[in-house]
């Protein structure tokens, strides 16, 4: 009898562990359901950001409207993407088929610590151009923006990106803007 009623103890406690840690690990795995959820989310929102400017990107392309400066983001994955959306429908509305491969920013290393501006490295493969004069076009455009132009090659391959002509830029980003 007494060895029953230590079964039945051991059994009923092994029983309570048992569903004390389920329940530990239940609560565990629903938190993790709710952070991948929010992260779902948040994934979602920025996704969805981007199509929106990647839109309002193309609709100003189309309908002729020339951007004054170049949009960005406070997501550094959206800004690249915008950076490389904005020279590609810039070169674009010149009549150039572009490659465009836009690194991280960083700080640069070509101003003082002081006053903080980054740099956007990049580079642009240009696919085929018409002229000289086509050329001479894009070079002028760039002096409208914050861009410096590191190095420019046609035909060559100093710059790694597919392309006849290929350039190396930084754009520089202001703080508060420029």
């Amino acid at each position: 009898m007494k060895k029953e009623k230590l079964i039945v103890i051991g059994s009923a406690f092994a029983v309570l562990l048992l569903l004390f840690v389920g329940v530990k690990k239940i609560k565990a795995l629903q938190t993790q359901v709710a952070e991948q959820r929010e992260n779902l989310q948040k994934s979602s929102q920025r996704l969805n950001f981007l199509r929106e400017l990647e839109q309002s990107l193309e609709l100003r392309r189309e309908t002729g409207k020339v951007l004054c400066q170049i949009p960005r983001a406070e997501d550094p994955v959206a800004s690249k993407v915008l950076v490389a959306k904005f020279l590609q429908s810039f070169l674009s509305r010149m009549g150039l088929e572009a490659e465009v491969k836009v690194e991280d920013e960083r700080e640069s290393r070509d101003f003082p610590d002081v006053i903080s501006i980054t740099e956007v490295p990049m580079r642009i493969g240009i696919k085929n151009y018409s002229s000289y004069d086509q050329v001479m076009k894009v070079l002028k455009e760039f002096c409208n923006f914050p861009f410096v132009i590191e190095v420019l090659t046609i035909g060559g391959t100093d710059v790694a990106v597919p392309g006849v002509l290929r350039m190396q830029l930084k754009y520089y980003v202001v703080p508060g803007g420029a």
